[in-house]
């Protein structure tokens, strides 16, 4: 896998550390991914699981990565090399040894905040779920992961709830937005470049 890591803008106000999302209509799914949200959306599952319907924030971002599904979900999973591509969200270090699973327990740093996140639940390839409580905030944040015509489909979906939410739900509706779509074009240029370097290119499996 290419070591070197290309730069993608990280929102400034993107308390991303808790993020979860949905599909966005095809058409955005060519290029970077662009956030979609209604409350009356259908959610993304895993295994079942869902962000919170009911929560005051719920945010969504869609992007088609062409590169490999086991590429893609080498890189998300992949917690403690977190630093090499998405530096923002880090020091990342899984406190739970081996393969993530349900329960595993993780540390991460978006923003310079302390949070420690739960996997819910995860089916290899597929999609992931984990619980991120940060600041009096409590976030659902769900990964999915579709093959499509061309590539990959992959969606963030996260719920925000709580009292620092409800204080300003624009607010907070706008920087969740913000940090999931930058983190799903961040995992598109990651993946598709390292699937060029070897050699991958055109081969999505």
């Amino acid at each position: 896998m290419m070591k070197a890591r290309r730069t993608v803008l990280w929102g400034a106000a993107a308390v991303a550390a808790v993020a979860t999302a949905t599909a966005v209509p095809a058409p955005a799914m060519a290029g970077e991914a662009r956030p979609a949200v209604s409350h009356t959306t259908a959610l993304e599952k895993c295994q079942g699981v869902t962000v919170d319907r009911t929560a005051p924030v719920i945010a969504r971002a869609s992007v088609l990565i062409k590169a490999s599904v086991h590429e893609i979900w080498d890189l998300h999973t992949d917690i403690d090399a977190w630093d090499t591509w998405i530096p923002e969200i880090t020091p990342a270090k899984k406190k739970t040894p081996g393969p993530l699973r349900p329960g595993s327990v993780f540390d991460w740093s978006p923003q310079g905040m302390q949070v420690t996140s739960t996997v819910t639940t995860i089916r290899r390839n597929r999609c992931t779920a984990w619980a991120a409580p940060v600041n009096g905030i409590d976030g659902v944040h769900l990964f999915t992961f579709k093959k499509v015509r061309g590539g990959v489909l992959a969606t963030t979906e996260e719920s925000w709830a709580g009292a620092p939410v409800e204080a300003d739900v624009p607010g907070n509706q706008a920087a969740l937005e913000t940090g999931l779509v930058d983190w799903v074009n961040r995992l598109k240029t990651t993946a598709e470049a390292d699937s060029d370097c070897a050699g991958h290119k055109g081969r999505y499996r």
